[in-house]
């Protein structure tokens, strides 16, 4: 009997496939009579789904298409079935570039019930070959089924971690720009292990986009991480932190993670997940802002030593204490914060209950520049001396301009310019970049410590070497037998942050009123300020007694002595003509000419400064 039914459906569906061409309705005739008799007969339905199909008819053929799924099929997938599903399948992939024929299949999809679509995607996520494959289609469908995100998405998840063994990039590209955004609103019931793997794939693979990608959207990249910060907090029931808005800035989300330890009695991953992403955030505008672009030019700011009263004495407890950070450019202040943010997560992070997992963390981030920067920056901030000098040798520094302030920063860290730190002075004048810049404020303080962001533009590094020089000659100043070259060379350096520097210049010509004698050899080239002309002018005329001053030069105009006191007309007129020649020049460029002076006059500063010989140099 069985035999008889498989002759005659086998019989039926031959004469329907030969009158399929030549005589359609007869064909349809013949398969609506193999349906009746053979209702529940695969090829039977198979082949009125076929005719349905060729007719162009998607409304009937998702009726045939739907019954077979739901009716017929079995755990074994027929070959013809297979082969269909897999071109449905393929039409739904890609929906924005499908031919005429696949249009079929995206219209006959819409009349499936949702029941037999799942079923039909579901079918080929099982069928799959490779779990590539299987991740594409469990992708497609949580797009048609958002509904069952909760359902497949930890089997998605951990198809992608598997799938990182193999080909790393292409699943990481995979999970955070195509997997994440379906479930962020889906919260998935996964491991923790997952969500810590979820959680780390994400941020390197956006901390790569920040580095890589110059012209990227980094707040837009921001926003993407907070996400995935707030879908992990979400799945482990975390109390929520904080969604990224660009205008907060980081002690918004510090004040947030401070209220989060303080009132969570177990905040151990969700405060190593937030302060992770706060520091490497704080991180991120730290170096940003460090590398500013005003007019489209690139200024690199720098982390220094400040200068306080060269009068006071520093104490080891007060290097040791966190210095305040002086606002000197319009934009130290967003640098300043943004480290003290990163510095203070950083301590978090480091203490007994986190450091192991922290270090484990950052060894697969790729923030290896920014951390090295930072800690070396961290280390002169704490004041730790050896610890930067270690640092130093271990950081890879692409400028010698840059490797030669933080030499000469970390120089003046320990109280007092040194010899060394004379040496990084000449080699930066020697590489001054292009870029003009503009004079820092707060350069100096009357505080135990301070530091500065100075960016290395020519003004500002020839005011921090100048300023490193005075502090270290003042104390000259004060000795009995000052000579009259360091009382010079001080008036010289003090113009160039005048009338900032007024009372070392004061202190300079009080002494020069007293002695009513001084030799000057280099007034008549590095001496351009008004009121330091005026004022030589002033003890010229208002002295009483006789008053020597020597300005004689090399050049053959100035080549002889000027004894400016006595009633010698000329005396009295060549003076003058001097002074004259001086005030002419009062608007030449001053951080040219105290570079020069420092570059030209090194042996001499050498001599004054470290009490040597100039004929050992």
């Amino acid at each position: 009997m069985d035999s008889t039914f498989q002759t005659n459906e086998a019989y039926i569906i031959e004469q329907a496939k030969k009158l399929r061409t030549t005589d359609p309705c007869s064909a349809k005739s013949w398969i609506i009579t193999a349906k009746s008799l053979f209702p529940n007969n695969f090829n039977v339905q198979f082949e009125v789904y076929r005719l349905e199909k060729e007719a162009n008819n998607f409304e009937e053929a998702a009726k045939c298409f739907s019954y077979i799924i739901l009716t017929l099929q079995s755990s074994k997938v027929e070959t013809q079935l297979e082969d269909e599903i897999n071109e449905l399948t393929n039409a739904l992939k890609n929906e924005n570039e499908i031919t005429s024929e696949q249009e079929f299949y995206v219209k006959m999809f819409q009349h499936v019930s949702y029941e037999v679509q799942h079923k039909i995607l579901m079918m080929t996520v099982n069928q799959a070959d490779n779990s590539l494959n299987q991740c594409k289609l469990l992708l497609l469908v949580l797009k048609r089924f958002p509904q069952a995100a909760v359902t497949h998405t930890p089997r998605l998840l951990e198809i992608i971690a598997d799938g990182m063994k193999q080909n790393p990039q292409k699943y990481q590209e995979i999970l955070v720009e195509e997997a994440l955004p379906l479930i962020y609103h889906k919260t998935p019931d996964v491991s923790t292990q997952m969500v810590c793997r979820l959680f780390t794939v994400s941020l390197e693979y956006y901390i790569r986009q920040i580095i890589d990608e110059v012209k990227c959207d980094t707040n837009e990249i921001w926003k993407k991480i907070f996400q995935v910060l707030m879908l992990c907090g979400k799945v482990q029931r975390w109390e929520t932190f904080l969604p990224f808005n660009k205008n907060w800035g980081q002690n918004v989300y510090w004040d947030k993670l401070i209220e989060i330890v303080s009132t969570s009695s177990a905040a151990g991953s969700q405060v190593l997940f937030y302060a992770t992403t706060l520091f490497i955030y704080s991180l991120h505008c730290y170096i940003k802002n460090c590398n500013t672009r005003p007019e489209d030019i690139e200024i690199n700011h720098v982390l220094v030593e400040g200068f306080t009263d060269w009068k006071l004495e520093r104490s080891e407890a007060q290097n040791m204490e966190p210095p305040q950070i002086s606002l000197t450019t319009s934009t130290s202040k967003d640098i300043s914060k943004a480290f003290v943010h990163a510095a203070q997560c950083w301590q978090l992070l480091n203490t007994d209950q986190f450091q192991r997992d922290f270090s484990k963390l950052l060894l697969t981030l790729p923030l290896s520049p920014w951390i090295s920067r930072f800690l070396f920056d961290l280390a002169i901030y704490f004041g730790h001396q050896e610890e930067a000098k270690k640092l130093m040798q271990e950081m890879t520094v692409k400028s010698n301009l840059v490797h030669h302030i933080l030499k000469l920063g970390l120089n003046l860290l320990q109280g007092k310019l040194t010899f060394e730190g004379f040496e990084c002075i000449l080699k930066i004048m020697a590489e001054l970049p292009s870029i003009s810049g503009t004079s820092l404020e707060h350069l100096t303080l009357n505080v135990p410590r301070h530091m500065i962001f100075i960016p290395l533009t020519q003004k500002a590094l020839v005011q921090y070497c100048c300023k490193a020089i005075i502090n270290s000659l003042c104390r000259k100043m004060y000795e009995p037998n000052c000579s009259d070259e360091i009382l010079g060379d001080l008036l010289i350096l003090s113009q160039l942050e005048y009338p900032r520097e007024k009372e070392i210049a004061e202190r300079v010509f009080t002494i020069i009123r007293n002695r009513r004698n001084f030799t000057f050899r280099n007034f008549s080239t590095f001496i351009i300020t008004i009121d330091f002309i005026e004022e030589f002018m002033s003890i010229w005329n208002t002295s009483t007694e006789e008053f020597n001053f020597d300005f004689s030069t090399s050049s053959a105009v100035h080549s002889a002595s000027r004894r400016t006191r006595g009633s010698d007309k000329g005396v009295r007129d060549d003076f003058r003509l001097i002074l004259k020649q001086q005030i002419s020049r009062s608007n030449e460029n001053l951080t040219s000419l105290i570079a020069g002076f420092i570059s030209q006059e090194r042996l001499r500063l050498m001599h004054f400064l470290f009490d040597v010989e100039v004929k050992q140099f």
